[in-house]
């Protein structure tokens, strides 16, 4: 076909064109969307990974190991707490024993000191009948008479103090028994469930390290396929440009009758018509077959993109069941359980504060009744003294002072009485301080670790809510962003659907611009030679890819080699069928 068929009324060249130029401005428009689709995909993937990095870092961070660590070192605080309690009840029960034979004591020697006084004033009264001697046991008698007033003033304030420890005694034994009767059973088995809640915490903070791990993994399989995709897209704006640059050495071959084609003489001129067709055939198949491989290797890593996203979004579903539902459930069941615990601790503390008490009264106690007793034996020895003196008095005085000597010989009798008594006071106390020593071992939990032990656990408990309150939200995110994403690379492989066949319909061009033109005589080498050197510089400077420049010079080496076009002219296709290949 000659050159004003090109430029003329022919249909079939115009339509080929004008489809060519389609064919460029829809992959133009495909990879432009794909790419806004791929670039909205990668900005909702860093999302997705900013999420996944959030979650791993809530449950295998330091705020839940820290709730873990207090859950475990309230249950081992727990767990010992019965024999403890058992300990300081039997402690408890030996004080009140030796507090009961003490608290006889202490009644015994206040009637023997009353007896003394008795004796005292009765050796007063006596004395003031007895001539010569009246005075003398009269102050006798006012001597004793002190002193007893004071033993007694002293045994009252030991005796005292013995009946207070005594009432805080039998509060503390009652409330303890009470708290290990009516609570201790349900303190022993929070012990065990709270070590099954640590074991709860230790899972979730392992999956917290699997997801990272997993995450990490899948992650960078993502980005290498995500940064394969957008590589692949580039070749969009490649294939626009080689599809222009055909079109325009098609456009230049249909206006050689005209134009720069001007000097060349007709053989040239028909030559040169001949070698553009065979270049930008050759340039067509090749921009095809670029435009097929690139969009498969698009294909492939969207689809790898889609499933691998999808996947560890499964992934992190799986490993926490229904999320904030299941989360909830736990965390509520742990802040009924950590109430409960610290609802029981309140309790244990109170009856342990009745312990404590009890430890302190019985320290003072010991303090006072030794005084107590070092101030009898004075006492006792200074009346023994004293009646002694006077007995030997009222014995000169004759039959007179016979009953003096026998008021003197009983105060001897009571004061020794008293003596005795108070040597028991000693061994009762000794054996209350060592039962005590249970009461106060190093180690033992008292109201701070209590008061510690309540504080920790709402800090923990508050900690495992916050880190619960987080997992949920970010679970949701994760879920909503993980289908986002899934919908943009859905939306771009779907875009792409198109493009393998405007790969097949560029083939197919190429095929047919082949055979555009009519069978002529070989041009001689001048003419061949004018053409292919006239094609290149009107070709060659708009290429901006070496593939172009690779085809060109081979096919118009092969010219030159071979001293004719390499492509035979063929049949012009019917007008059916580029309609048929092209649209």
């Amino acid at each position: 076909m000659n050159g004003s068929a090109l430029t003329g009324p022919g249909f079939s060249e115009a339509r080929l064109i004008a489809s060519l130029e389609e064919q460029a401005r829809s992959v133009d428009v495909t990879f432009a969307a794909a790419g806004r689709d791929l670039g909205e995909g990668l900005s909702l993937f860093d999302a997705l990974k900013e999420r996944l990095t959030a979650l791993s870092g809530q449950l295998s961070g330091q705020g839940i190991a820290a709730a873990g660590a207090t859950f475990r070192r309230l249950a081992e605080g727990l767990r010992p707490l019965r024999q403890t309690l058992s300990d300081e009840t039997a402690a408890l029960v030996d004080i009140a024993t030796h507090s009961t034979a003490a608290g006889r004591t202490l009644e015994k020697l206040v009637e023997h000191i009353r007896l003394i006084t008795i004796l005292a004033r009765s050796a007063r009264i006596e004395s003031i009948s007895i001539q010569g001697v009246g005075r003398d046991f009269g102050d006798f008698a006012n001597e004793i008479v002190e002193l007893t007033t004071q033993a007694k003033a002293t045994i009252e304030t030991c005796a005292r103090d013995h009946s207070r420890m005594s009432g805080l005694l039998t509060a503390a034994l009652a409330s303890q028994r009470e708290f290990e009767t009516r609570y201790g059973p349900a303190l022993w088995a929070l012990a065990d469930k709270l070590l099954v809640t640590i074991a709860e915490v230790e899972s979730r903070q392992r999956r917290g390290v699997e997801l990272a791990s997993e995450a990490a993994t899948r992650s960078g399989t993502i980005a290498m396929a995500a940064g394969m995709a957008i590589v692949a897209m580039q070749s969009g704006d490649s294939v626009r440009q080689r599809l222009e640059h055909a079109i325009a050495g098609l456009r230049l071959a249909a206006s050689l009758d005209e134009g720069p084609a001007t000097g060349l003489a007709d053989e040239s001129r028909e030559a040169a018509r001949r070698l553009l067709f065979a270049l930008e055939s050759a340039q067509l198949e090749a921009t095809a077959e670029t435009l097929a491989q690139d969009t498969q290797a698009i294909e492939q890593n969207l689809l790898v993109l889609r499933n691998d996203t999808g996947e560890l979004v499964d992934l992190v579903m799986s490993l926490y069941g229904t999320g904030g539902a299941e989360t909830g459930s736990f965390m509520a069941e742990l802040g009924g359980d950590l109430a409960q615990a610290s609802a029981l601790l309140a309790k244990c503390n109170s009856a342990r504060a009745g312990v404590d008490q009890v430890a302190k009264a019985l320290g003072n106690l010991l303090d006072i009744c030794q005084q107590t007793v070092d101030a009898l034996a004075t006492t006792v020895s200074n009346i023994v003294l004293i009646g002694t003196n006077a007995g030997l008095r009222a014995a000169r005085v004759g039959s007179n002072g016979r009953s003096l000597v026998v008021i003197a010989q009983e105060l001897k009798f009571a004061a020794d009485l008293v003596a005795r008594d108070s040597r028991t006071l000693p061994p009762s106390f000794e054996q209350m301080q060592k039962a005590s020593a249970e009461l106060k071992r190093e180690g033992r939990l008292d109201a701070t670790h209590f008061n510690a032990f309540d504080r920790e656990m709402g800090e923990a408990l508050a900690v495992m809510k916050e880190i619960s309150g987080k997992l949920a939200s970010e679970l949701e995110r994760l879920t909503r962003e993980g289908t986002a994403f899934g919908r943009v690379v859905d939306q771009a492989r779907l875009g792409f659907s198109g493009v393998g066949a405007s790969a097949d319909a560029l083939a197919a061009a190429g095929h047919a611009i082949a055979g555009m033109g009519e069978p002529v005589p070989p041009a001689d080498p001048a003419s061949e030679t004018a053409a292919r050197d006239w094609v290149t510089a009107q070709t060659y400077h708009r290429y901006t890819m070496t593939a172009e420049r690779t085809i060109h010079s081979r096919i118009v080496g092969a010219t030159e080699a071979g001293g004719a076009m390499p492509a035979q002219p063929q049949p012009q296709p019917a007008e059916d069928d580029l309609d048929a290949l092209l649209f």
